[in-house]
């Protein structure tokens, strides 16, 4: 996974390019001018109560409970697809964190979203990633085309509810959905593995740990 992310020369490309249309978008007046439309345009109390919803993907504490639950308990395709979503989520949500800090962009409540490095931590939205890993990773996972389309539908969901809110740019959107696919991708390239093992270990003390494993 982590070769097919951090070492890959078409997915590097592939990061670079996205980067550099967030950086685009981020650093005119094209984020301002999208966040101006859709506040006027789109935005309503109707968005803003679908918005609560829509956002739950993307909540950290909901979403990987759910999922680690489900890759323990079911070793079925519902298991497998909590497993490579675990994956995405953790090779690609460092690099999400890094460029958050690197990028420094800010909300649309506290000004613009230009790119000062290290300056904030906004420039890729979290709520996108997060709530973007697990229906890309089904997406990918489907040979039924509309089901797969389905899944690819819902993907951007928790973007944009981070867009209705006023959290994030458009471009922060945009960058977190894409750096889920991008995991998402590099999970599915290297397929299902024998060798990889996620397991919880009860601890005496109240608590467990979370073992990851792999054979070599």
């Amino acid at each position: 996974d982590y070769a097919n992310f951090y070492f890959d020369t078409t997915n590097l490309l592939m990061l670079g390019a996205g980067l550099a249309g967030g950086w685009a978008m981020a650093n005119t007046s094209v984020d301002r001018e999208i966040q101006e439309y859709y506040r006027d345009n789109i935005g309503s109390d109707a968005t803003n109560d679908a918005s609560k919803i829509l956002k739950l993907p993307g909540e950290v504490l909901i979403t990987l409970p759910l999922l680690l639950s489900a890759h323990l308990l079911d070793n079925g395709a519902v298991g497998t697809w909590a497993g490579r979503s675990l994956r995405a989520f953790f090779l690609g949500g460092p690099a999400a964190v890094v460029l958050q800090r690197v990028t420094g962009a800010g909300r649309p409540e506290e000004g613009d979203s230009h790119w000062e490095p290290f300056s904030d931590s906004n420039g890729v939205s979290g709520h996108a990633f997060t709530g973007a890993v697990a229906f890309i990773t089904a997406a990918k996972m489907q040979k039924n085309l509309y089901l797969k389309g389905l899944f690819y539908a819902v993907s951007p969901l928790a973007a944009l509810s981070r867009i209705n809110d006023d959290k994030h740019f458009f471009s922060q959107a945009a960058l977190g959905w894409y750096m889920a696919y991008l995991s998402a991708s590099a999970v599915d390239k290297t397929g299902l593995s024998s060798s990889y093992n996620l397991s919880a270990v009860p601890l005496r003390n109240n608590g467990f740990m979370l073992l990851f494993s792999k054979k070599f």
